[in-house]
């Protein structure tokens, strides 16, 4: 009787220990693929991020044409106001001396 308690004592003891063991190394593989999932949801992230600060850079960009653009027309608006009052004066005298 003695060796059959030391036998089952025995295989309990190793039982626990396995189980113990096992445990870990579940742990470690849920750990590891945590670990890999938010690596590429931090990449999928800092993806999006790059692609908005493109675009950001492409608004800039055609923000600055249009506003060149702009100040075209209006210096070309002031010299036709310029024109325009200089064609009015003329046109003001020419009816003057008629």
């Amino acid at each position: 009787m003695d060796k059959l308690t030391t036998v089952v004592s025995v295989i309990g003891i190793i039982g626990t220990l396995s189980s113990v063991f096992f445990a870990y190394l579940a742990f470690k593989r849920n750990d590891k693929s945590d670990s890999k999932n938010q690596g590429k949801h931090e990449g999928s992230i800092m993806s999006d991020i790059v692609h908005i600060k493109d675009c950001v850079d492409r608004v800039e960009k055609n923000l600055n044409k249009v506003d060149e653009r702009y100040r075209n027309i209006l210096e070309r608006l002031v010299k036709v106001e310029e024109a325009v009052a200089n064609i009015t004066k003329r046109v003001d005298h020419i009816s003057k001396k008629t």
